[in-house]
C-alpha cells in the first residue's frame, strides 16, 4: 500500500468515526429537545430585529465556505506559482551512471580543517 493509499484510508476512517459518534449525538438531542423546549417562554419582542439563531447559524457555515474556498483557490495559485521547484522536488530521481556526486552535496558548506594556535 503505497503512502497516498494509505493517508485517504486513514481519512476514510476518521470521516467514518465522525458520523459514528455524530448520530447518537443528534438522536440523544432530538430526543431531549422536545420536553425541554416545553419550558422555554416565547421569543421576548426586544429581541425581534435580532437575528435568529438559525440566521446566524447559516451566516456562519456560508461564511465558513467562504472562507474554505478562497484558502482553496490560494493555495492553488501558490502552487502553480512554485510549479518549477514542485518539478524538481516532485520528479523521481534518477541514478547517475558517471558516479558523480548527487546535486544537493554541492549545496553543503565546505568543511574547514581545524587549526591550531601556536603560543
Amino acid at each position: 500500500m503505497d503512502t497516498m493509499t494509505t493517508v485517504k484510508k486513514w481519512q476514510d476512517d476518521y470521516v467514518a468515526m465522525i458520523k459514528r459518534v455524530e448520530e447518537p449525538m443528534v438522536r440523544y438531542v432530538g430526543k431531549v429537545a422536545e420536553p425541554v423546549s416545553r419550558y422555554l417562554p416565547e421569543r421576548p419582542r426586544f429581541m425581534a430585529k435580532m437575528p435568529t439563531i438559525r440566521e446566524v447559524m447559516n451566516d456562519q457555515l456560508t461564511f465558513r465556505r467562504r472562507v474554505v474556498d478562497e484558502q482553496a483557490a490560494f493555495v492553488r495559485k501558490m502552487m502553480k506559482a512554485m510549479d518549477p521547484v514542485l518539478a524538481k522536488v516532485d520528479a523521481m530521481p534518477t541514478q547517475s551512471a558517471t558516479g558523480t556526486k548527487p546535486q544537493h552535496e554541492e549545496l553543503r558548506m565546505p568543511q574547514r580543517k581545524a587549526t591550531r594556535k601556536v603560543a
